[in-house]
């Protein structure tokens, strides 16, 4: 019994070390948040009662993405780093790409590279409820609730992957089910305007 299990242990210790050769170019994902809100407290209008928090919200994040290549001799000229984040309109249900985009990058043997995304800002306001001084039926001074649909573009996600000649080098994602998004036909957001090769 022992005997069998180090045998299967064996296999697998051997297949992971030949799947591994086959790629020499390790990544790591980092994601630059700068989220936070428009205001904690906003001028109200006229007739509004001041002091009250604002719903709204904006997003701002880009992904760092390390490229290392552990091959003393390889070098890799057609690297394409793509990446994809994802979020949900407000008003919609289902989580769906906001934001697509690429760099193309060269490696060196034994060298390492950082690509960079562009910053991408989303904003939205969650349905909620404002206070308004006055209103029908209400005297001077009365406080009305009135009610404030949700609005906007919120990011939930990201995805990156790196292609070799087309083929799959390595991919990370922050959620595994935007995979099937991504793989899906027709599933792509427009590429953003910029779309330049990282800096080191």
């Amino acid at each position: 019994m022992k005997l069998t299990s180090f045998i299967a242990a064996l296999v697998t210790v051997t297949a992971f070390a030949a799947h591994a050769a086959l790629s020499p170019i390790h990544m790591a994902v980092e994601l630059v948040n700068k989220s936070g809100a428009t205001g904690a407290v906003k001028r109200q209008p006229s007739g509004q009662p001041s002091g009250q928090p604002s719903a709204g919200k904006t997003q701002a994040q880009a992904l760092k993405i390390r490229l290392e290549n552990s091959s003393t001799k390889d070098s890799f000229d057609n690297l394409v780093v793509k990446y994809w984040f994802f979020g949900r309109s407000m008003t919609e249900r289902g989580v769906k790409v906001l934001v697509e985009g690429e760099r193309k990058v060269s490696l060196a043997a034994r060298a390492k590279e950082l690509v960079e995304s562009e910053v991408v800002t989303k904003s939205y306001t969650e349905a909620h409820n404002n206070l308004v001084m006055g209103g029908q039926g209400g005297g001077q001074g009365a406080v009305q609730s009135v009610k404030v649909p949700a609005s906007g573009e919120k990011i939930m996600g990201h995805a990156v992957r790196l292609m070799n000649d087309g083929k799959v080098v390595a991919e990370h994602f922050s959620d595994v089910t935007y995979k099937a998004i991504i793989d899906k036909p027709a599933a792509a957001a427009p590429a953003p305007a910029a779309n330049k090769a990282g800096n080191k």
